[in-house]
């Protein structure tokens, strides 16, 4: 890529406001299934054994108009206006580049949300993927759903130009939807380091899709091109080795994208962050920067991963009975500093759980973990060494209710019966949601005479996302042209927003995007464009896929917070009411207890359906009859208890 060896940036620039898309309200996601034309099926399997992951077989734009949006960037009305203070930082990049095709980069996920990460960037004919991540269902915006992945009918339509795959780390809000995803847009080419392609082969063997693809192993130090692309790839520390971040050259600049990532100048695996290729490409002109925003919000720099493990020594070094340690499978530097702890205190070591099984066996098969021969015995041994020899890497750290940690904590574990003496030691963040999961599994642990060691008391647990101080230091060593926070909700793209403001970078070059929103490279301009590609989710329950709407969540929403009334009527053939209106309440009202409210509700409807003026020979007859049925009861419960039910009727001609 030419690069302009004057560091200036254009001068005559706008510096009154902060640059992003009109603020609002963050409204729920529209998920109707027409994101996939209709429901479909998936059957996943028990994951098998594999080999070598090199060798795996890992085999037109919709575009609408934002109400109130205006053309280009906008302006945040609300910033400090102190933030614009001072030198402007002084970039590398080209201010004008040859006339060419613009450069598109497209969120599909991860922008104004956590998880679900997915780019693409789009020039002319060719089109990169940058990951494939899911997010989680649950909670009261998705009750009853398990994962949210993007929507790529955008992909799909232009599946003819993609030139790749790119996976930047091993994380499920990276790969998670490669399963669902993957079928859809045929026999891709697939890149990324070895532990990340090992763990991918691992999620599509659930589907029993290992086979379909073939995937390659990036070599960090050797350039990969793809169609008008050409990356370069640079070592970032994370909670999970093999992190790479990518320079994207194009006919626009250079794109840098971090993808989830930390400064660790003390990791576990040895391997530093690039700091050295990240100045490289700042000397060299970087037009834009797309940065995790995860760890904004916290001040100073992020804690090594190596407290993790002292404080992990010094909990061994006081446990007596047996020692239950629970964290993310693929925190593997912390599965590393357990076999270290194992061997240092003369303890067996068992691994239970399914995903943590699949990892560690990966990791060892691969050499990401170093265990010395006769140290691990089989879960089913445990029971047959005295207590203070014995050591379990367990899953359950978010309270999962079939996780084993939470079997052993209600005492129905089949092996492990947890007796006064164990200690349990929590090596994970909270996960958002799962409070009371959590706190209900430790009281049932302390109940049974467990210590246990939280990550609020002991330095158990540490971000793998990039704080205050280090984002800034990024921000120094590629003094970008424009800035773009990906990674995060709104207030934490906004906050990396005004970090970057007020090192320099002008207010309008500060781009706060959405999931489907365009961002243009022009060649004098970088542009955050009214177009979006898409603005829904797929929502993934069981074996289905985009059968779920937003209606259906609705429901679920009224009859999880208000409960569900269900009036029934039997109708003769001449549509006479047989017999009294019957009525079941669920997660409502008590009807035993509630027997003269009940005869209310019969009373009402009854009357209602005998002043009925509908055409009985009408072919809408019934469902004309149901749709009033349900306004009737509905504004009688109303009435009466100031409280909104689902309300089902039912209409049964005898």
């Amino acid at each position: 890529m030419t690069t302009n060896t004057t560091p200036t940036r254009n001068a005559g620039k706008p510096r009154g406001g902060f640059g992003r898309p009109q603020q609002r309200s963050r409204p729920l996601p529209k998920t109707s299934s027409t994101a996939i034309d209709k429901p479909q099926f998936i059957q996943r399997r028990q994951a098998k054994n594999w080999d070598e992951p090199s060798n795996f077989n890992v085999k037109q734009s919709v575009k609408q108009k934002i109400g109130g949006m205006m053309g280009g960037n906008l302006a945040n009305p609300h910033i400090n206006p102190y933030l614009n203070n001072g030198p402007t930082l002084r970039t590398n990049s080209l201010p004008v580049f040859p006339e060419g095709p613009v450069v598109k980069i497209i969120p599909l996920g991860g922008t104004n949300e956590v998880g679900m990460n997915m780019t693409l960037i789009e020039c002319g004919n060719d089109i990169i993927i940058v990951d494939t991540g899911m997010g989680f269902g649950g909670g009261e915006r998705f009750p009853g759903v398990d994962y949210l992945i993007p929507d790529i009918d955008y992909l799909v339509q232009n599946k003819h130009k993609i030139r790749g795959l790119i996976y930047t780390h091993a994380h499920l809000d990276h790969i998670g939807a490669a399963p669902y995803i993957l079928p859809k847009l045929g026999n891709i080419p697939i890149f990324g380091m070895p532990l990340t392609l090992a763990l991918l082969r691992n999620r599509l063997q659930e589907f029993e899709l290992q086979d379909s693809f073939v995937a390659k192993i990036i070599n960090p130090q050797k350039p990969l091109t793809l169609g008008c692309f050409q990356i370069d790839f640079f070592r970032l520390n994370h909670s999970i080795p093999d992190v790479v971040g990518l320079a994207i050259n194009t006919p626009m600049g250079r794109i840098v994208y971090c993808t989830d990532w930390k400064f660790d100048n003390t990791p576990a695996d040895g391997i530093l962050s690039d700091y050295g290729k990240l100045a490289y490409l700042g000397d060299g002109g970087v037009r834009i920067l797309l940065t995790d925003s995860l760890g904004i919000l916290k001040p100073g720099y992020q804690i090594s991963e190596r407290v993790i493990g002292n404080t992990i020594f010094k909990l061994f070094s006081e446990c007596q009975g047996r020692v239950i340690l629970t964290t993310f499978s693929t925190s593997i530097a912390r599965l590393q500093f357990v076999v270290d702890a194992c061997i240092k205190y003369n303890r067996k070591l068992a691994v239970t759980g399914r995903s943590m099984l699949n990892t560690f066996r990966t990791c060892y098969d691969l050499g990401y973990i170093k265990i010395p021969s006769g140290l691990l015995i089989d879960f089913l041994d445990v029971n047959k060494l005295p207590a203070e020899e014995v050591c379990i890497l367990s899953t359950g750290s978010q309270g999962e209710e079939m996780a084993a940690l939470s079997r052993m904590a209600r005492n129905e574990h089949d092996q492990v019966k947890l007796q006064g003496g164990d200690s349990v030691i929590m090596s994970s963040t909270l996960i958002p949601g799962n409070e009371n999961s959590i706190q209900d599994m430790i009281a049932k642990l302390s109940r049974l005479g467990v210590s246990v060691y939280r990550p609020k008391e002991f330095d158990l647990h540490v971000s793998g996302h990039a704080c205050h101080e280090d984002i800034k230091l990024l921000i120094a060593l590629t003094k970008p042209d424009y800035l773009q926070p990906i990674h995060g909700d709104h207030f934490m793209l906004n906050r990396v927003g005004e970090l970057g403001a007020s090192m320099g970078i002008p207010v309008d070059h500060n781009l706060i995007g959405e999931n489907g929103r365009i961002i243009e490279l022009r060649n004098q301009s970088v542009v955050l464009t009214d177009d979006i590609v898409t603005d829904k989710y797929v929502l993934v329950e069981g074996t289905s896929i985009g059968a779920v709407s937003e209606a259906v969540l609705e429901e679920r929403r009224q009859m999880g917070t208000q409960g569900s009334v269900i009036v029934v009527l039997l109708l003769n053939r001449q549509k006479k009411l047989v017999g009294e209106p019957a009525i079941i309440s669920r997660g409502f009202v008590f009807v035993k207890n509630s027997n003269e409210f009940m005869d209310e509700l019969k009373s009402v409807v009854k009357s209602r359906f005998e002043n009925i003026t509908l055409d009985p020979k009408s072919t809408t007859y019934f469902s004309e009859l149901r749709s009033t049925l349900k306004q009737v009861m509905s504004e009688a419960i109303y009435q009466k208890t100031e409280k909104d039910p689902m309300v089902i009727p039912v209409v049964v001609q005898v």
